[in-house]
């Protein structure tokens, strides 16, 4: 009998981003196989119904999920501003050739689980022509701290676009368990919780993930984050 994990997840959403609640610009994440298998319904091609049945291929897509994009958006930047052509997403200019894109989310399991982001690499996409997103990986079991879209612009004008329901990024759970996904609304108490995971190289600087992960566990701070999470489910 096959195993599976749950891993919860919420859009996270930042107090500066004004007044409204954007709950809507967060497209619920998609399995990457099943997309793969939809898209590829009544196809002749031998390599095709090979490549279903590969075990490497298919443990690898079943647990990596790949969120769209929202809305059409184009800037660039012009004098270290974000000089928007389409769209109103949330652009932070980090300087050099660095921009966050305004979408950020906050996974977490109580099972040992890590979690890795990557670039939407078995999607097509238009964007990466002018920017790659930047990867990532930690344990989701020992850390609480958002997972931002950041890009590395690759066009020297610092020109981006990218388009409405095309592939962002994929977030790969590095199980052989199927994961399955649960959501939650984020509150106050989480939303303190996973900034205080995100700027701890502030307050407590030069420290290895690993100890940050043994003092997260052992001060139960997630039993704490899980405790919140369960009065936060989205059914």
């Amino acid at each position: 009998m096959s195993k599976t994990k749950t891993v919860y997840w919420s859009p996270r959403l930042s107090q500066v981003q004004g007044e409204n609640h954007w709950n809507m610009l967060f497209i619920e994440p998609q399995r990457l196989l099943n997309k793969f298998v939809e898209d590829t319904t009544g196809s002749k091609d031998d390599r095709i119904k090979n490549l279903k049945r590969c075990p490497s291929f298919v443990n690898l897509g079943k647990n990596t999920f790949y969120i769209e994009n929202p809305m059409t958006n184009e800037f660039s930047v012009t004098n270290g501003q974000i000089d928007h052509k389409e769209g109103s997403m949330f652009m932070h200019y980090e300087g050099g050739d660095t921009i966050a894109y305004g979408l950020s989310y906050l996974f977490f399991c109580e099972d040992d689980l890590e979690l890795m982001l990557t670039g939407p690499y078995f999607s097509e996409t238009k964007y990466d022509k002018y920017a790659k997103l930047i990867p990532g990986r930690f344990n989701i079991s020992k850390w609480f701290r958002p997972v931002n879209i950041e890009m590395l612009c690759v066009s020297k004008d610092k020109h981006f676009r990218v388009e409405e329901h095309e592939h962002l990024a994929y977030f790969n759970f590095l199980t052989d368990d199927k994961v399955v996904l649960k959501r939650f609304d984020t509150n106050e108490t989480l939303r303190k919780l996973s900034n205080t995971c995100a700027t701890v190289s502030g307050w407590w600087k030069d420290v290895p993930l690993i100890k940050r992960y043994d003092r997260f566990l052992k001060t139960k701070t997630n039993k704490v984050v899980m405790a919140e999470i369960k009065k936060q489910l989205v059914e």
